[in-house]
């Protein structure tokens, strides 16, 4: 089980809704949800004073930006008393959010953030904080969009998005606690022939294996398809009734992931779906 579980409580991103289903699994669990934001404050000098070759600027005041992270702090804090959650923590970091969110994943068991946040001030080439923690995080990254339905447990109905890398076993171990509650699993392998030599001559069926001894019964589903795979996998999901996709957060080099894009950037950018990305 998720026993701790740390949120970005920022407020970007639908923070009420990724709040909801923060407690839900907290509550659910019995586990200690602690909820961080950063400054940003101490990157912006770094950024702002190494990009200046003449006569330096005058100091920027970041108190601002520390009260309102202190304040999105108080409102976590009174949302998850209204919420009900009985374990539950805040944390202000004087960082940049994925300096904070990558050390403090050293010490639980899942982070949860929004689909696409733009306030890490210190990635000032890409805002995708997201794909930057599915890759870095030391745990699961559960990914709350946004949305109007009614908030619930994700993971009734889930889809892994397998493709035999190191990447997407992890991503399935740390999604073990939602696959053993789920009421249908679905494997799905995507273009197997490419892949031929890590499948076996059964794709899917030796993970459908490994999550039968762990009490998960699993259905296996093989097809080829000429779209990119984190866009057929998403409409794949979507068709399916699916409510979470688990898929290993890697797609061409980590370089190229992050650059260009890739099956992880695909996922988050296109996903109407929760999902739990692993690396």
């Amino acid at each position: 089980m998720y026993k701790t579980i740390l949120m970005y409580a920022d407020q970007f991103s639908g923070f009420e809704r990724r709040l909801q289903v923060a407690a839900a699994l907290a509550s659910d669990a019995q586990s200690h949800l602690i909820g961080t934001v950063a400054s940003g404050g101490p990157q912006l000098d770094y950024l702002v004073y190494g990009a200046v070759t003449l006569a330096p600027p005058p100091p920027i005041d970041y108190d601002p930006l520390r009260d309102a992270a202190r304040e999105q702090l108080a409102r976590f804090d009174e949302r998850c008393r209204q919420l009900g959650v009985a374990s539950y923590e805040t944390r202000f970091q004087d960082s940049s959010a994925t300096d904070a969110l990558i050390l403090q994943s050293l010490y639980c068991d899942l982070v949860i953030t929004g689909q696409s946040d733009l306030s890490d001030r210190s990635l000032i080439w890409s805002t995708r904080l997201p794909a930057y923690l599915a890759l870095h995080s030391a745990r699961p990254l559960l990914v709350i969009p946004e949305g109007d339905g009614p908030v619930t447990i994700p993971g009734r109905s889930i889809v892994i998005g397998w493709n035999a890398t190191a990447e997407a076993s992890r991503a399935v171990a740390g999604a073990l606690p939602l696959l053993l509650r789920a009421q249908r699993v679905q494997i799905v392998v995507l273009n197997p022939r490419q892949h031929f030599g890590q499948h076996g001559q059964e794709p899917g069926a030796d993970l459908a294996t490994y999550l039968a001894r762990h009490g998960v019964r699993a259905e296996v589903s093989r097809s080829e398809t000429s779209e990119e795979c984190g866009t057929a996998l998403c409409r794949l999901a979507q068709d399916s009734g699916a409510d979470l996709i688990v898929a290993g957060a890697f797609g061409r080099s980590r370089f190229q992931e992050w650059v260009l894009g890739g099956t992880t950037h695909s996922l988050l950018s296109q996903s109407r779906l929760p999902l739990l990305l692993g690396h």
